[in-house]
């Protein structure tokens, strides 16, 4: 970047040191001057100020102002942005723990804000009377889709996840009914994009996208969307958002799936805990209350 580089002033002659700390305390006002104008208030010549512009990588005077113009307007937006961050160096572990919640809280808020439940409700039926659900993600979707997966496969139903489409797999699976969660914080994963148009195209997946707000692409290849909200960081909190939005709207699904088949998945759960001691070597049955002096001890 410009601005650091006059900041280093790496390789400048005494002369071009003038010019680039002139520049970096006058940084609007030189947009009004010529290159004879800077030479003069810095002291120094019109030959120093074309040099410094060379050092800079720069085809001339006027494209570092433009670049400097280009730079200060980024900046205001990096310091807006740090400035509405809820986590500074300042932050303490009291902070931290009080924020976290009011975080968590606003994420599921904005969601249920921005939910059609027609979507919701039409999407629960379409699991109700699938036979599978595959989950796609990437990076950290996909590790949360691991985990969506893991629930969805207690309650009896087929459910895997994966990074990225399995044609064979796909291919033998094409009678079964299947619902497709494609996820993608910011709606514009290229890789999610990809597997949600094949999904739709080559199988009889009900595809399902739950997305952030660049979905324009995505949204052509889903039979739903699922919008999440998205927050403007530079830091990496945004991914607790999406994060937290995102298994809140999967939670949805699953709980209404356990809903659907409550008695069948008592019966089951009954079954397991039946069978509980083998597992883990514990007889929840024969649970004995312990004594006073077991207790002291």
């Amino acid at each position: 970047m410009i601005l650091e580089k006059l900041k280093q002033m790496e390789g400048f002659t005494h002369q071009e040191q003038a010019v680039a700390r002139y520049i970096l305390d006058h940084v609007e006002e030189i947009q009004q001057m010529s290159t004879e104008e800077l030479a003069r208030v810095s002291y120094t010549s019109k030959a120093t100020v074309v040099r410094l512009c060379k050092k800079l990588e720069v085809e001339g005077y006027q494209e570092l102002k433009l670049k400097l113009v280009s730079e200060m307007v980024q900046n205001i937006r990096v310091n807006q942005l740090l400035s509405k961050e809820p986590i500074t160096e300042k932050s303490t572990f009291t902070d931290i723990i009080n924020t976290l919640p009011k975080l968590y809280d606003k994420a599921i808020t904005d969601t249920e804000l921005c939910m059609d439940r027609n979507v919701m409700i039409r999407v629960c039926n379409r699991i109700k009377s699938a036979d599978r659900i595959d989950i796609y993600g990437s990076g950290i979707s996909y590790i949360l889709a691991q985990s969506a997966a893991f629930k969805f496969a207690t309650l009896g139903m087929e459910c895997a996840a994966y990074e990225s489409v399995n044609a064979h797999y796909l291919s033998a699976g094409k009678k079964k009914k299947a619902v497709s969660f494609v996820i993608t914080f910011t709606g514009a994963n290229k890789n999610m994009i990809e597997t949600a148009r094949y999904l739709k195209e080559t199988t009889g997946s009900y595809v399902v996208g739950i997305v952030g707000r660049h979905n324009e692409e995505i949204r052509k290849w889903c039979h739903e969307i699922v919008e999440i909200p998205s927050r403007d960081s530079l830091l990496s909190l945004k991914v607790i958002t999406s994060f937290t939005a995102t298994t809140y709207v999967l939670d949805i699904f699953f709980s209404m799936l356990l809903a659907q088949t409550y008695e069948s998945h008592v019966k089951s759960s009954l079954e397991m805990v039946c069978h509980e001691t083998l597992r883990i070597g514990v007889d929840y049955w024969n649970l004995k209350e312990p004594t006073d002096e077991e207790e002291n001890s």
